[in-house]
């Protein structure tokens, strides 16, 4: 069923792409491997990730299970401490939760590697081109999209944060082939006012529609029928 992640009509990896700038004239990656990060190319359409890299095994092979892993948090070593601890962590569970969320509507999330599964890890990371450490993972349950997300008047976290990427690297669970990666600004924004993000409230909408981006750009992928596009996050 699931022949991941995004549909070819939305991100046509074009042969003029290949005229791109070497990996690191590109910010850092926290997780994609760098043969992987030498194959990634600009995604195309309006729900497109900024960069996409595809495997002929994932347009062919049938997958009908997701196992997601914790997501992670990595930042240079003196950018730690731009957002607070506290809220990286709720930062990174908030995404886990919705992310989870999504997902589940259209493939079961499974507990362990077996066969027709897909892994997929996220990381989110500040832009830049110094080396990054990981700091922080996500602390909820691998799979319960029923956990709640923080939703009270705290301060936004991104208000330091606004260029913020989201990678994301889909592997076979028992294998451990890579079969797609993607690289989001913004949480797959075409930008992030920080000044509108007063609350976490603001900053859940956000992710919110990005994890909603994430199981359009699934849906898409497979050819079904129905795909719903994501919500704008402000509005």
């Amino acid at each position: 069923m699931l022949r991941l992640l995004i549909c070819s009509g939305f991100l046509v990896l074009l042969a003029a792409c290949s005229a791109m700038g070497p990996v690191a004239q590109r910010e850092t990656s926290a997780i994609l491997p760098v043969e992987i990060q030498a194959d990634l190319r600009p995604g195309e359409g309006d729900f497109a990730p900024d960069l996409v890299y595809i495997s002929d095994r994932a347009r062919s092979a049938s997958y009908d299970k997701i196992l997601l892993d914790p997501i992670l948090y990595f930042a240079p070593l003196e950018q730690m401490r731009t957002v607070s601890s506290s809220d990286r962590q709720t930062l990174l569970n908030n995404l886990h939760i919705l992310i989870g969320r999504e997902l589940a509507k259209d493939f079961l999330l499974a507990l362990e590697p077996q066969r027709g599964t897909v892994r997929v890890q996220f990381a989110v990371l500040p832009a830049t081109r110094e080396p990054v450490a990981l700091d922080t993972v996500a602390m909820v349950a691998r799979v319960d999209p029923d956990q709640q997300v923080v939703v009270d008047a705290l301060a936004s976290p991104l208000i330091h944060g606004s260029d913020l990427l989201v990678e994301a690297e889909w592997t076979d669970a028992v294998t451990g082939e890579v079969l797609g990666a993607t690289v989001d600004r913004h949480f797959g924004q075409p930008s992030l006012d920080p000044k509108a993000l007063k609350n976490w409230a603001d900053v859940n909408r956000f992710l919110e529609a990005y994890a909603a981006l994430v199981r359009y750009r699934l849906c898409r992928f497979r050819e079904a029928e129905g795909c719903t596009p994501p919500p704008a996050p402000t509005g």
